[in-house]
């Protein structure tokens, strides 16, 4: 996340410097999201707490001072709170909705601190479905500016609010997004795409339609605004949803060049993005 130090451009040198200042603090300190959820840039302090810790960070993960993580402060007093896992799968998630970039966040830590200093004491670890380093995923960094979080705030408030349990469909549809971020390649992101797809537009009754104008006719009623839009999605959506298929069958296909997938999974993330924001919001 490089520029939330930026700044407005009609503001004076020393505005800017104070600005900077102030919001240096605020990165240390850490921002409040929800329940306790802080987004916070790690600090000199914490890097020599994981490395003098009997419970070390995993061997596949890096901490450095521009790091940035999600914590919420428990005690022993407290105990473990297992809704935290659902907080902050929703918390990465809501960052995933609001804007495009790669954020990993399929690990939580669970740190007790002590009373009289903010110190690692004990460290529980653990990783949904494993992780990987996509060295393929073309979204680039995540970039959330400071004027970006109330946007984070509402989004991440919308999604604690929904019954998952109740919205089965919804629910499966988030997780198949969150899971393409998980995925080694673009075939498997585009697989995970069109699952979420289907989960969210197959099951509407539509006689005589197959799932792939289920898909690109339902995006297109609901994220497009105009006629030209909504024509250009139902294309779109078919052709990513036939590529789908023969990815699924083992089929040899032949793209026009080697950027033709990337780009076809990108714009598949786009409009999946689209259409979970407008069922969420």
């Amino acid at each position: 996340m490089s520029n939330v130090l930026t700044g407005r451009i009609d503001l004076s040198s020393t505005e800017r410097t104070n600005l900077l200042v102030q919001r240096e603090k605020e990165l240390v300190e850490g921002i409040d999201l929800i329940d306790g959820v802080r987004m916070r840039r790690i600090s000199k302090e914490d890097l020599e707490d994981f490395k003098n810790s009997i419970f070390p960070l995993p061997s596949d993960k890096v901490a450095s001072l521009k790091t940035f993580v999600l914590e919420k402060y428990i005690t022993t007093k407290d105990g473990h709170d297992f809704q935290l896992d659902q907080i902050m799968q929703n918390t990465i998630l809501a960052m995933r909705l609001l804007k495009k970039g790669n954020v990993s966040g399929n690990c939580v830590f669970y740190i007790l601190v002590s009373e009289t200093r903010e110190k690692f004491v004990s460290v529980e670890w653990s990783c949904e479905g494993g992780y990987r380093t996509l060295e393929r995923w073309s979204f680039g960094k995540y970039d959330l500016s400071f004027d970006e979080i109330p946007a984070l705030k509402k989004k991440l408030s919308q999604i604690q609010s929904i019954d998952f349990a109740e919205k089965k469909r919804l629910s499966l549809a988030c997780k198949r997004f969150q899971r393409a971020y998980e995925e080694g390649d673009y075939e498997d992101q585009l697989i995970d795409f069109m699952i979420a797809f289907e989960a969210l537009f197959v099951g509407k009754d539509v006689r005589g339609a197959s799932k792939r104008e289920k898909i690109s006719i339902g995006c297109s009623d609901l994220v497009g605004e105009t006629g030209k839009e909504k024509g250009y999605i139902v294309s779109f959506l078919s052709k990513a949803y036939s590529l789908r298929n023969l990815v699924v069958h083992a089929a040899d296909y032949k793209v026009k060049d080697e950027y033709e997938i990337p780009r076809v999974v990108s714009e598949t993330e786009d409009l999946l993005r689209k259409a979970l924001n407008k069922l969420i919001d």
